[in-house]
């Protein structure tokens, strides 16, 4: 049955407490990926998972347009998005038996709601743009804010990886020396080993000295590979005794971060990165890497935050 919620996330009881899947649906075609990824993540995880619908309400931009009738009906509104989450809920259960899946329609702001559950959740599951993006857009301004805003864990979905018979899956993970950092590697090792894939764990080597920025000096690359190559092996043994089954692929890459997450993102299953890295910026907003790999990567990206 789906619930109807006349208030904002406030009202919202029950299933979104801390170790449920948020995912916000509404009904669009970039809306389905992220569903189906929501389901599994939930399934794996023992979590349920709450699929919701936002009606903005009121719409005042809509008054003094000829619109059909109906377009301007809440009742109507409400009852489609009913309808359509029922449906929703109907696949998920029907491709992940055993789910637990509770479906709500909510009147109020979808970035406010969405980002307010998102904390109190843990984990919120978006597609990458919603019904009003355009072909040219490659983060919803949906998305884009909920990223801007919280900091926990959100997962942006865009593409379907597909693979080859016989052959594993790959998760993406960009590898530093910061907190977040190591966050996003745990997080990339426990997704890889409920799904049965592999790790590439890729670390940037960016901290140049300003001569070598400047063209004065020469950069000795095989020091910074054999620097960045110690880095991760460290960062990595943290890790691999936690997770011993999963395979990891280590990649040094004298490179910016953001771009060498990007060579390695297409078909892999999902893009790990850490809220901020080594980001120095103050307040939510995620660091620039981040916002890079979030905006450009063709597959689905989980900007771990601190849950």
């Amino acid at each position: 049955m789906t619930r109807v919620l006349e208030q904002a996330a406030p009202a919202i009881p029950g299933p979104h407490r801390p170790g449920t899947v948020v995912v916000g649906f509404d009904g669009s075609a970039p809306a389905w990926p992220a569903l189906y990824w929501a389901a599994a993540e939930a399934v794996g995880t023992g979590r349920r998972l709450q699929v919701l619908s936002v009606i903005r309400w009121p719409q005042p931009e809509l008054g003094g347009l000829r619109l059909p009738p109906g377009v301007g009906d809440l009742d109507r509104t409400r009852r489609t998005a009913t309808a359509s989450l029922g449906a929703a809920a109907a696949h998920c259960r029907e491709a992940f038996p055993g789910v637990h899946v509770t479906p709500a329609v909510v009147r109020g702001t979808p970035v406010d709601v969405l980002s307010q559950l998102a904390m109190e959740s843990g984990l919120l599951v978006l597609g990458a743009s919603g019904q009003t993006a355009a072909a040219q857009v490659l983060l919803g301004s949906s998305a884009a804010e909920v990223l801007r805003r919280v900091t926990t864990t959100v997962v942006v979905v865009r593409g379907v990886p597909t693979h080859r018979r016989g052959t594993a899956g790959r998760v993406v993970v960009g590898v530093d020396t910061s907190p977040d950092g190591d966050r996003a590697l745990r997080h990339a090792m426990a997704v890889a080993a409920r799904r049965g894939c592999e790790v590439v764990a890729v670390h940037a080597c960016l901290d140049l000295p300003l001569a070598a920025l400047a063209g004065s000096e020469d950069v000795d690359q095989g020091r910074l590979r054999a620097d960045g190559a110690a880095l991760l092996a460290a960062r990595l043994l943290a890790v691999r005794e936690t997770y011993p089954q999963v395979l990891v692929h280590p990649v040094v890459a004298i490179d910016h971060p953001a771009q060498a997450l990007l060579d390695h993102a297409a078909g892999a299953d999902l893009v790990v990165v850490g809220r901020k890295g080594r980001a120095r910026t103050s307040g939510a907003a995620p660091g620039s890497v981040t916002h890079a790999v979030a905006h450009y990567a063709p597959c689905p990206v989980a900007v771990v935050g601190e849950s």
